[in-house]
């Protein structure tokens, strides 16, 4: 009886299966002794079995002679634009939709102003004038850091995908569309009527994620000299990385590191050489080893890096590690020393520690809001200094309108000299822009410093202290002009809790992208300040431009007029010339030169770096 039923059903299969039309006819054929073909040229193109036919389906139809039209597949977007610009991150056009995932990496370069800019950019070995990596993705759009760059980008400009990020891409699309697949399934034994098609879910061994690992490394060796015949010879340094996905993980090492190893000081009673701008500059970039990964609930970093969750606490040489609770929500602690001299409490011997919670919602084309709370302390020669709350908030919309505040508030404390400070906010940044059409921009700011800074002056002329010169309100405008020329200006009363009367502060900024096709890039700036610190103004310039593909030079000039109590250097002026030279697809040559007079500091500085590039700085 049992044979029966099972008879009858399988005769119901075949009589079934011969219904159907042409192309499903033929996998319904008897395949006793033939198994499913791996792959077809077309679909339903197999040819048609030799054995007899089931009984009952009839007889075989003729298999067709001519392929149906071929599918064109569709390639996935790799050229995007930049649609928006903030300080050290691009904007790009695209997101999910484009399958971006944050971790991949674009060139940059400018696009092509008759707009005959295509998918062949990618081809054409330009030098990128930048490199970014994704660090936040939204259903239409993305964020990117900029990890290198030999000028600043603009809005408009081309960005398109490195080739390992294509590569990464396409290795998850092909993996999540082969994850379920029908699959045919056939016996060689037994009654060839209980062959069927069966669904079944096939366990896909994923081939090892690719990795793009480039960079730089580099000996320094240095001459310094100073009037009286001091001199230094110094060897250092140089390490530039930009390594994603190390070994298949999620761990990247990025950045820029430059330091002096080791000193031998001549002609001088101190055996000491003076701190030189080279050096402070030297400090203020970053080298870090990060843990990101979009699956993961946990994120880490380590090396000279920001919080990237509060940025406005500066620089740190230490590591912060960060919990994902929920889909908006990371808790964490971080700690190190703080050697950047552009931070508004810089001190060279102070460290630390603290910990905090974000909150993150929304995507850049619509509304995105952003905020951090945390608790902090800092310690001078392991002497307890600071206790302080910290709270960081960014709110947008679309790339119209955005709000950013940072403040500390600090614990009341007697310093170790005595000095009694109360309890209350000591430092609050407040910014507001809004850019009605991509051409202008209108920002307008507020600074609050309670105690005096402590960065260090010298580097006033390099505009790396804007920030902090303008205390009070301040109000500012952006206007991009055509062949990239872009004017900038911000006036404002100077206002502090110790100033007895306020007083005008004035930059004025002007920008040449390139001059008429030159590849010459110029930048202009201006300041006049009058701050609890001090009082003075600057002037700064600086010229760059790629002689070719493989030589890059600049020039930058300043000069700096400060009346302070903090520093005796009143009158300073600087020039220094760098020239970054590829020497074949392997080696690189760097040089530089730093010419510097003051009241009470003045010295010569060369430099020549030889070192070996890897990966994508090859040329």
């Amino acid at each position: 009886m049992e044979h029966l039923h099972r008879n009858f059903i399988a005769c119901a299969i075949a009589l079934g299966i011969a219904l159907l039309p042409m192309s499903g006819a033929q996998a319904g054929q008897d395949g006793q002794n033939q198994t499913a073909p791996a792959s077809t040229p077309w679909p339903g193109a197999a040819a048609a079995p030799e054995t007899s036919q089931a009984p009952g389906s009839g007889p075989a139809p003729a298999a067709a002679n001519t392929p149906p039209p071929a599918q064109v597949p569709v390639t996935d977007k790799c050229v995007f634009h930049i649609k928006y610009i903030s300080e050290g991150a691009v904007y790009l056009d695209a997101g999910r939709n484009a399958k971006l995932e944050e971790g991949m990496v674009l060139h940059v370069v400018h696009a092509d102003p008759n707009g005959g800019t295509t998918d062949a950019v990618r081809f054409q070995g330009k030098e990128p004038l930048a490199d970014v990596r994704i660090f936040s993705v939204a259903d239409t759009s993305s964020a990117a850091e900029i990890v290198t760059s030999h000028e600043d980008p603009v809005v408009g400009d081309i960005a398109y995908l490195d080739i390992q990020s294509v590569h990464l891409r396409q290795t998850k699309s092909d993996a999540r569309e082969s994850e379920n697949y029908p699959v045919v399934v056939t016996f060689s034994y037994g009654d060839p009527l209980d062959e069927e098609v069966r669904a079944a879910k096939v366990s896909v061994v994923a081939p090892p994620i690719e990795n793009q690992i480039r960079g730089r490394l580099g000996f320094d060796f240095g001459n310094l000299s100073e009037p009286g015949g001091f001199s230094t010879r110094q060897v250092g340094l140089l390490v530039q990385a930009d390594m994603s996905r190390i070994g298949g993980t999620h761990w990247n090492l990025t950045g820029y590191w430059r330091g002096i190893v080791n000193t031998q000081t001549t002609g001088s009673a101190g055996g000491t050489s003076p701190t030189t701008l080279n050096d402070l500059l030297n400090r203020t970039y970053h080298l870090g080893l990060y843990y990101q990964n979009p699956d993961s609930v946990v994120t880490m970093g380590v090396g000279r890096l920001f919080l990237p969750y509060a940025p406005s606490l500066s620089t740190i040489d230490g590591g912060y590690f960060g919990y994902k609770f929920s889909q908006h929500t990371t808790a964490g602690v971080f700690g190190g020393s703080t050697p950047d001299p552009t931070s508004w409490s810089y001190n060279p011997n102070q460290r630390i520690a603290g910990t905090f919670v974000n909150y993150e919602a929304g995507d850049f084309d619509h509304v995105k809001f952003t905020s951090t709370a945390g608790l902090a302390m800092t310690t001078i020669a392991w002497h307890a200094a600071r206790q302080f709350a910290f709270f960081e908030n960014t709110f947008s919309m679309g790339r119209k309108f955005s709000f950013y505040n940072s403040l500390q508030a600090d614990n009341g404390r007697t310093a170790l000299q005595g000095a009694t400070y109360g309890t209350g906010i000591t430092q609050s940044f407040s910014s507001l822009r809004f850019s009605p059409i991509t051409l202008l921009t209108f920002d307008l700011n507020h600074n609050y410093l309670r105690n005096l800074p402590t960065f260090d002056p010298a580097l006033i002329s390099t505009g790396l202290l804007d920030q902090f010169l303008f205390q009070g309100l301040s109000g500012g405008v952006t206007l991009s002009l055509p062949y990239r020329i872009s004017v900038s200006t911000d006036v404002g009363r100077s206002k502090s809790s110790t100033d007895t009367s306020t007083s005008w502060n004035q930059m004025y900024g002007l920008t040449f992208g390139e001059i008429r096709n030159t590849g010459l890039h110029v930048d202009l700036r201006y300041t006049k300040f009058n701050s609890s610190f001090g009082q003075g103004n600057y002037e700064f310039v600086s010229l760059s431009r790629s002689i070719s593909e493989r030589l890059h030079v600049a020039v930058q000039g300043g000069t700096q007029h400060l009346i302070s109590n903090f520093s005796a250097n009143t009158n300073s002026r600087f020039v220094t010339g760098t020239a970054d030279w590829a020497i074949g697809s392997r080696y690189f040559l760097e040089g530089l030169y730093t010419w510097n007079t003051g009241t009470n500091i003045s010295y010569r500085q060369m430099d020549l770096t030889f070192g070996y590039r890897f990966g994508g700085f090859r040329k």
